[in-house]
């Protein structure tokens, strides 16, 4: 059995495949073009999270890959390519997507609707009836601020905060018509936030916890004004905002269970995020930590930046929720996220560096 990955030198990517590959699963990595092949950064990837002989040796044995390019309708491999790869491959994980708050839609789209527009047709056009296992997101659900999104829920009435929710939603739109229409067999799976305590390396791309790091760096460096006068640094957070973040190896662990686990051809859509959602307060006090600076979390402070919005994206757009998801499709299975570790300040402190 084969099974074909894209997007697996990313962040989530990279987990899925040591996963895959524990589960002695024949693997072909669907890659971009790289100076360094995506198999050598797979193995650097598992040698600095302390890989033993052995699990390098079924690296090394298990993994193939085929340099694609996602938005070509052929994947950049020709008619003849793309019909010789559809007919070998029996589950595809489609991991692979834009996920820069800063893209246009345009972008966007090119990446993460085009995409699964190309991976769908590969999937159709073999003479095998492959799985899909399709990455979303929880981001699908929009701007919708409050309430429990259900897993059964794909609804755009609420409008989207960004060109990215609103690419994956287009995205996930096409794998239920292609299950409707072509009766194709696939899970849908929307993690949240996932984020890693686990030291960084270079072969390890950032979570979005450190993307906002990032960008809370820029702002202090452009707002020297927050840091340089008496007391703390405001950075407002209204009563209720959360945000959802799970462990990236949780995350990784159970998606890859419930493949294994899935019979029959009725489609599941299963929410992989955490129990507890994450007080945004929480996350502002780990990034005051983490820069050394004493924040104020009031929601009426006079030294906020005039224009949060504009002036720190990622922060604005968790604060407009307070919602909670279900997460009934995998506690079904015994795979809900564990007690352990709690997904805290300090968490997120150790997630910081």
């Amino acid at each position: 059995m084969l099974t074909a990955v894209t997007g697996a030198t990313g962040f989530l990517g990279l987990h899925l495949v040591r996963e895959l590959l524990a589960r002695r699963r024949r693997l072909l990595l669907l890659a971009r073009p790289h100076p360094l092949p995506a198999p050598v950064r797979v193995e650097r990837f598992l040698r600095t999270c302390g890989a033993d002989a052995e699990e390098l040796r079924v690296a090394r044995t298990h993994l193939q890959t085929r340099e694609i390019a996602l938005e070509d309708g052929f994947l950049g491999l020709g008619r003849e390519g793309f019909q010789r790869l559809a007919d070998r491959i029996d589950v595809l994980w489609h991991c692979a997507g834009d996920i820069s708050f800063g893209s246009s839609l345009q972008q966007a789209r090119r990446t993460n609707v085009d995409g699964t527009r190309h991976v769908l047709r590969l999937l159709t056009a073999g003479e095998r009836a492959p799985l899909l296992c399709h990455v979303s997101t929880v981001a699908v659900a929009g701007a919708r601020p409050d309430g429990v999104v259900e897993e059964k829920e794909l609804d755009a009435s609420f409008g989207f905060n960004t060109p990215y929710e609103q690419s994956k939603f287009e995205a996930e739109g096409l794998v239920h018509r292609w299950v409707s229409e072509y009766g194709g067999r696939a899970l849908v799976f929307r993690p949240s936030c996932l984020a890693t305590h686990r030291p960084a390396h270079p072969d390890r791309p950032h979570h979005p916890l450190q993307v906002l790091a990032r960008q809370v760096g820029a702002m202090l460096r452009r707002h020297p004004e927050l840091t340089g006068t008496p007391g703390p640094m405001a950075l407002p957070v209204p009563a209720g905002a959360g945000t959802n973040v799970l462990p990236v190896e949780h995350a990784a662990y159970a998606m890859v269970e419930a493949a294994a686990r899935h019979t029959g051809d009725r489609p599941r859509i299963h929410h992989v995020v955490n129990r507890r959602n994450l007080p945004m307060t929480e996350v502002i006090a780990a990034l005051g930590d983490h820069f050394g600076v004493p924040v104020d979390t009031s929601w009426r402070s006079s030294r906020a930046p005039q224009d949060m919005r504009r002036t720190l994206p990622a922060y604005a757009y968790w604060l407009s929720f307070s919602r909670t998801y279900e997460g009934a499709g995998l506690a079904r299975l015994g795979l809900a996220c564990p007690a352990r570790p709690v997904v805290d300040r300090d968490y997120v402190a150790a997630a910081l560096h």
